[in-house]
């Protein structure tokens, strides 16, 4: 994180829409990050075969409809979702 830049601040609820990064059961099992994963591959054939400026706006426009939802990309901290990875994007 940059100097200057505010604290991130801690997640004190995890919605559905939520994604958590990371691996092992909470990530895989998490509604959010199945609807994400259900996006991603979607959108693997088009990206495999478009090029590099494409790939850009092609994972641009997922993180963008995980927000439309309201959706949070979450960091994991000691297994326990600590602060939104949005925060560090504003």
């Amino acid at each position: 994180m940059a100097s200057g830049s505010p604290p991130l601040t801690g997640v004190t609820k995890i919605t559905e829409n939520d994604i958590i990064c990371g691996r092992g059961g909470v990530a895989l099992k998490h509604p959010g990050n199945l609807a994400y994963r259900k996006i991603v591959g979607l959108n693997k054939g088009i990206y495999a075969t478009c090029l590099k400026v494409e790939k850009l706006k092609i994972s641009k426009s997922i993180v963008a409809a995980i927000r439309e939802i309201e959706g949070r990309f979450l960091e994991r901290e000691d297994g326990k979702p600590t602060s939104s990875l949005d925060e560090r994007d504003e």
